[in-house]
């Protein structure tokens, strides 16, 4: 089924579909999207249930084809980036991807764009590229999710608006001394 919908993406921004006005429903799921994260302590249970309704509703958005201009595809982006599967995180990035396309200079756009794709490496257990994905060690701790060197230049992260790996580490310190 996401097969199928990522061929109707692909299709769409491929044979010049015209791209409308941004989509205020997307825009409320986004903002409900962000919000849900701003909440402490987060309950991740219900988290995750409200994250994959939002990515439902985003769907049935999709099916209808009320996404259409760069910042309804970043919206839904976003709002995929927060899944779990493999699936997800595929659409995530193609979303991003179209969202770069149609609008590079969209605030965050290639951020996540490089987001979406070190999230999907990480899915398959392969090492990162931008170093934008963290997780938790034994000590509960954030630490940069494995990398692969020498793939992508600091020069480059920087063009995407990705802090630098140094830059990352030092953000890093700084928030686990703050827990």
């Amino acid at each position: 089924m996401r097969a199928l919908l990522l061929r109707y993406i692909t299709f769409s921004v491929l044979s010049g579909y015209t791209f409308g006005q941004d989509n205020t429903e997307l825009e409320k799921l986004y903002i409900s999207d962000q919000s849900a994260r701003q909440t402490q302590p987060i309950n991740w249970e219900e988290l995750r249930e409200e994250d994959e309704a939002r990515r439902e509703h985003v769907l049935s958005i999709l099916r209808n084809g009320d996404i259409q201009s760069a910042r309804d595809y970043f919206h839904a982006a976003m709002i995929f980036q927060h899944g779990n599967s493999p699936e997800d995180i595929r659409l995530a990035h193609s979303f991003a991807t179209i969202a770069a396309t149609l609008d590079s200079s969209l605030e965050n756009v290639n951020w996540l764009k490089a987001a979406t794709w070190d999230r999907l490496l990480l899915n398959f257990d392969q090492p990162q590229w931008f170093g934008t994905q963290f997780v938790r060690d034994g000590d509960g701790n954030l630490t940069l999710y494995k990398m692969q060197p020498d793939v992508i230049s600091d020069e480059q992260r920087t063009a995407w608006s990705v802090p630098t790996v140094s830059e990352s580490l030092q953000l890093l310190e700084q928030r686990n001394n703050r827990n």
